[in-house]
């Protein structure tokens, strides 16, 4: 596989569930980061390395490094991946998706850019999301009918602040999100909500046109619903790992132990 940010926590988790798996890493492409992607160089191997900036070329371990977006790209086309993780941040991801569909590889998209910036262009059928929430959708899909999608938000920073006081917020204040830690461009926008408008358009482009709604639940242990048209509705519980939604990326018919369940017993409450 190839992995477009592979030294931030979903290229990380990625590399994780790669190992587990054993599948061969053709391309690493990371950001400033050169300390982690040596380590990952050297454990993984692959074939071909693209940084952001042509500075760091010289400080990565390889024989084969190259910078900047259009040799992401042009490593795409010479790959013999079949499947791409993209997990770029911002509108970085796009051309990186539009290409791995032209080239007739599959996407792993963690890159909500790419469909809420094209979603209306692109063929969805060869793309899996990376995300908790979409996983959840798709898990819970049945055949039968549906009246509404639910995902779940954790409410970010600023869920228990009183509106008022918001105009006073600072960047720090934006940072501390109350269930993880992520980069700080999604960990703001978690805080502000814009991450869920994102998704409930990724969730309109992936799954079709419809009624979509959120909610907040402060633990992340829901993290999708779907209300059927008779009347009930079905959750999708699962402790808070990217590695789920990644393992599923990489194999639809996932069947091995990823997480340890959910104890509701022990959470007590939602």
């Amino acid at each position: 596989m190839i992995v477009l940010g592979s030294t931030g926590s979903i290229g990380v988790n990625t590399l994780e569930i790669a190992k587990k798996f054993s599948i061969e890493i053709e391309v690493l492409v990371a950001g400033n980061n050169i300390e982690l992607l040596n380590k990952q160089i050297k454990e993984h191997n692959p074939k071909i390395v693209v940084v952001a900036k042509e500075e760091d070329v010289y400080r990565v371990n390889h024989k084969s490094v190259f910078f900047g977006q259009d040799a992401i790209l042009k490593a795409i086309e010479d790959s013999k991946s079949e499947l791409v993780v993209n997990a770029l941040v911002g509108f970085l991801g796009l051309r990186p998706t539009l290409t791995a569909l032209t080239c007739n590889k599959r996407v792993a998209l963690a890159n909500k850019e790419s469909l809420v910036a094209c979603g209306a262009f692109i063929d969805t059928s060869k793309i899996q999301p990376i995300d908790s929430e979409h996983l959840g959708l798709w898990y819970l899909m049945q055949n039968r009918p549906v009246e509404k999608m639910i995902i779940t938000a954790s409410g970010g920073a600023f869920r228990d602040w009183d509106i008022s006081k918001l105009q006073n917020a600072t960047l720090a204040d934006t940072q501390k999100h109350p269930n993880w830690s992520m980069g700080q461009k999604i960990t703001i926008d978690s805080a502000t909500m814009v991450n869920k408008m994102f998704e409930l358009l990724e969730a309109r482009w992936l799954f079709g046109e419809g009624k979509y709604d959120a909610i907040i639940e402060t633990k992340s242990l829901i993290h999708a619903l779907i209300d059927f048209k008779d009347g009930s509705t079905t959750a999708h519980f699962a402790n808070a790992s990217m590695q789920l939604p990644i393992a599923f990326a990489i194999d639809k018919t996932m069947q091995e132990n990823i997480l340890s369940h959910v104890d509701l017993l022990k959470v007590g409450s939602l």
